[in-house]
Parts: C-alpha cells; structure tokens; sequence
C-alpha cells in the first residue's frame, strides 16, 4: 500500500478532527503532516510538507479556500475540497472534474474522493480549479473538463457538437470532428449542461443548438448536424425542440 502525504485546511476544528479520525481509521494510506485553520497557515503548511493531497475547505473567514491557488503558483499537489453548500455546488464540481466532499462527511464518499484523486493524481490540476472558480462564481462557463481515458478534455462548450448515449458510457462529437468516449451516462450530461444551447430531443442524444445545420418535418421530424449526421426529434419533443431552436435564430 503506497503512502500519500496530505495537508488539511479547514477553519472549523470539529470538522478538522473529524476528518483527521476518518482518515486514520479507513484511509491509513494518507498520511496527515499538517492541519491547519486558514489559508495563509496552509500555505505555509503545504510549502513546507510538499503534500500530494490537500483537503480545502472553501468557506472561510478572512480568504476563502479558492484564494490559497493565489499565493501558490505551482501546484504540484491535487485537491478534495469541502465544502457545506449543496445547491450549485454539484454542477461546479461535475464541470470541473475535481474530487469533492460535501459535509457532513461520510465515509464512503470520502472513500470515492480519495479513489478519484489516485486516478488522476496531479493531473491538470490548475485548469481544473480554474473552471471550477468560474462555475462556482457564476461566471459566464465557457469550458468543461471531462475525464476520458488518458486524463482530462477540456472542451469549449460551444465546440460540444451533440452527445450520443451507449449505455453506461457517452460519446461527444465536437465541431472540429474529434469524438470521445466518457464513462458516465447522458443523463450526467442533461443534468450538467443545462444551459439554453443544449437540448435533449431522443433519450440518445443531447445537441447543440448551434450546431444545427438543418431541420426537416418528415419522417416525424429529425435535424442535420453541422458534421452532416442526422438525429431523430422525438414526437412528444418536437414542439418544444421549435421553440427552443428559433429561439437562437
């Protein structure tokens, strides 16, 4: 069982001991070298111990967890942050690719943060967190970070062609002809890309709006994509794939 070395900064001491007694108790291969309650404490701890993890907190008093990325340049670590905030918090992390807790914490979703970090230890790590601020601050998205076999796509959401189901797995074609295969379903994606280019005309397909080349009636309604590849519009989607595509137009 290979180590793993962590530093945690939370503000909260309970939480701080909760998840040190976690990690001991079910996650021996994480080792702790430092706990500490502020970003600027953190800093030091991670200059300091050179960790391959850091738990973050993101809501703390006097600088928030995001702010820590601005005092270190060089982010030779990965992160699982943590935080209590639920409602955009899901579709902030799911851009973004990166591991998270939600608190309280609970065990088996530690277990499952832990896993993802192993995967794609240190991977792109600054891209992602960037998305992950913007997602978080509400900015304009722009991007998306998608995990496929040799690590990480980062995606223009407007490069998004269509998305095709197959089972547990997604296919996404993008303008430039590129295709890849991601391991998660398309009902991820209709949950993720609810933004008002994206629509699911067929349960097997989720388009961009914008890449549309054609819409024909017949034959119970279908578009032609910008690749030349045509979709189905299902009957019971048909009025409302109108009125979302003329309202782009």
């Amino acid at each position: 069982m290979s180590l793993l070395t962590a530093v945690i900064v939370e503000d909260e001491t309970k939480a701080r001991r909760v998840l040190e007694s976690l990690l001991q108790e079910y996650h021996p291969e994480v080792q702790v070298l430092a706990s500490v309650d502020s970003v600027p404490e953190g800093v030091k701890a991670i200059q300091k111990h050179q960790p391959q993890i850091v738990f973050l907190d993101i809501e703390m008093p006097e600088y928030n967890g995001f702010q820590l990325f601005d005092f270190i340049h060089d982010i030779n670590f990965d992160v699982i942050f943590t935080t209590a905030y639920q409602e955009y918090a899901l579709k902030a992390f799911e851009f973004s690719a990166t591991a998270y807790l939600l608190k309280p914490l609970q065990i088996d979703k530690l277990a499952q943060a832990i896993e993802k970090v192993k995967e794609k230890l240190g991977k792109n790590t600054q891209e992602r967190i960037e998305i992950l601020k913007k997602t978080w601050s509400q900015e304009k998205i722009t991007k998306i970070a998608l995990p496929i076999a040799e690590g990480f796509l980062f995606a223009e959401i407007n490069d998004i062609m269509y998305l095709q189901a197959e089972g547990a797995y997604t296919h996404l074609i993008l303008r430039d002809k590129r295709r890849f295969t991601v391991s998660k379903n398309i009902k991820n994606f209709e949950d993720l890309l609810k933004i008002e280019i994206f629509f699911r005309p067929h349960r097997s397909y989720i388009i961009n709006l914008n890449a549309v080349k054609q819409y024909y009636r017949q034959d119970g309604g279908y578009v032609v994509m910008e690749n030349g590849d045509s979709i189905s519009i299902s009957k019971e989607k048909k009025d409302e794939f109108l009125q979302a595509y003329q309202s782009l137009k």
